[in-house]
């Protein structure tokens, strides 16, 4: 069944945040078309939205690229979650404390496991992608709409900055934060819950690094977790020369 325009954005939005999509990657519309089995025009919509969520560049008569933040990018960034995400972890440890809270929390603490285990593992990929989905999870607890699309958006564009600087911002700070920040809010302590974050994300911003070179050619159908295409009934496939000795 074809996908939509949303499973498609969705598709290059979560490439994009897991750094499956590198900083600078040109995002070719004929391929993407190719590779979600969808038309150029359709495609273009989908660019022309993340665009506007400055995830990607478009650039006249070149095309759409991923973005590459720049170190004001960054330091911007790192200014808007501060103060967004300062307010959440308040917020939850207004709501969250006792009994209230318990089914969250729960879910936290699972996440929390993973991230563990993720570590223990050496499995810097899984790792990557759950320390920062940690940040998206508080934001959810809020069911604040508004809280939710921007952390989300600041995640992905965090994720970017690590790709571009080559970061190990993953494990740049304590592996206790995320679990120090938890407990906090299940105290019911909202000014330690706020310094708390307030740090991480410092620790964070100071663990990205200078500037990585950029991706080349990709396979976006192995990159978007497509199906593999399958060739029309009735075409050979071309053998390869044999290598010479």
């Amino acid at each position: 069944m074809p996908l939509t325009n949303q499973e498609i954005y969705e598709r290059i939005y979560t490439a994009i945040s897991e750094r499956r999509l590198l900083p600078g990657t040109k995002l070719n519309e004929e391929r993407l078309a190719s590779a979600f089995q969808a038309s150029r025009t359709r495609i273009r919509e989908v660019l022309n939205r993340l665009s506007q969520e400055l995830v990607i560049d478009l650039h006249l008569n070149r095309g759409a690229f991923v973005a590459s933040p720049t170190p004001r990018d960054l330091s911007d960034v790192f200014a808007m979650r501060r103060a967004v995400e300062r307010a959440i972890a308040a917020q939850l440890s207004a709501e969250l404390a006792g009994s209230a809270g318990q089914s969250q929390l729960a879910a936290m603490r699972q996440h929390l496991k993973h991230e563990a285990d993720a570590r223990a593992a050496g499995d810097r990929a899984a790792l990557a992608q759950l320390t920062g989905a940690f940040h998206l999870r508080l934001a959810e607890c809020t069911e604040n709409r508004l809280f939710i699309d921007t952390v989300r958006r600041l995640v992905a564009l965090t994720g970017l900055a690590i790709a571009q600087y080559d970061a190990l911002a993953s494990s740049a700070c304590p592996d206790h934060e995320h679990d120090d920040i938890v407990a906090a809010i299940e105290a019911g302590d909202p000014r330690r819950a706020e310094r708390l974050m307030l740090e991480h994300l410092t620790h964070v911003e100071q663990g990205i690094r200078p500037p990585a070179e950029t991706a080349g050619e990709m396979d976006f159908r192995q990159i978007f977790q497509l199906e593999p295409e399958t060739p029309p009934r009735g075409t050979k496939q071309r053998r390869k020369p044999a290598a010479k000795a």
